[in-house]
């Protein structure tokens, strides 16, 4: 079990992606049935469907869930921010968050996680993944949306909320997530994917963002590479961990 204020992962930090930490996370743990919280329009969803999940997304936009259907119409997908899901969706086996609660309202953030482990059958798992303020990839995008703040109050959130004894705390994992995008385009049109709003900024600060992007760009395989530090987060209800899995053992995915 572990404990304590949440420390940056260390630079060199191992390589990863969302969805090999999620699918591992979810086959060690025999688990079918799951929550994807702030699925945005369903990219992820999708890829643990076809991984053989058993998938229900939810997000607060109208836009981004008629999307998601759109995408993937066997999937189930619901409109709900993280802290009003109805209760008659669960139980489920396990949930994720995946950069989504810093977008969340910082008074409703400790509020989310309480209640999506609500929804979690006793002894079951959160993951909550959020990208840290560091990073060629957050410096690139910080002209246009600077998210150091959000990103910080989620992570004092989480803390709290763990201190409190919201949750019991299981593991706490870092990697580096490398995007890959075809030029400067490719990556707005990737912020613009998930966040709309952020149009008008873009316009404004283009002349910044195309220095940032230049001064951050790394080159592999034809492709600009940038780089998002990574923290994942493996929470289960504390009263429900100390009666039914008294036994657990962290688990070490990188």
């Amino acid at each position: 079990m572990v404990s304590g204020t949440t420390i940056l992962p260390p630079a060199g930090a191992a390589k990863s992606d969302n969805l090999s930490v999620l699918a591992e996370a979810f086959q060690k743990r025999n688990a079918k049935r799951i929550l994807d919280i702030g699925c945005g329009s369903g990219g992820l969803a999708v890829r643990l469907a076809a991984a053989g999940f058993d998938v229900t997304g939810a997000d607060p936009r109208a836009e981004a869930i008629s999307a998601a259907r759109r995408l993937a119409p066997d999937v189930s997908f619901i409109q709900a921010a993280a802290e009003t899901l109805p209760e008659g969706i669960g139980p489920f086996d396990a949930a994720c968050m995946v950069n989504a609660l810093h977008h969340v309202a910082p008074a409703e953030m400790q509020n989310a996680l309480s209640r999506v482990l609500s929804l979690l059958r006793p002894g079951a798992e959160l993951l909550v993944i959020e990208p840290v303020a560091d990073g060629s990839f957050f410096r690139c995008m910080q002209p246009i949306d600077d998210e150091t703040e959000v990103r910080a109050l989620a992570i004092a959130a989480i803390d709290s909320f763990v201190a409190g004894g919201g949750a019991v705390l299981r593991d706490l994992l870092s990697w580096d997530r490398e995007s890959r995008f075809g030029g400067l385009q490719g990556f707005i049109d990737y912020l613009l994917d998930v966040d709309p709003d952020r149009a008008a900024a873009v316009e404004l600060q283009r002349n910044e963002l195309e220095r940032v992007w230049r001064d951050e760009l790394l080159i592999r395989d034809g492709k600009a590479v940038l780089i998002q530090p990574i923290l994942c987060w493996i929470l289960a209800r504390a009263k429900a961990d100390r009666l039914h899995n008294t036994d657990a053992r962290p688990m070490l995915l990188v």
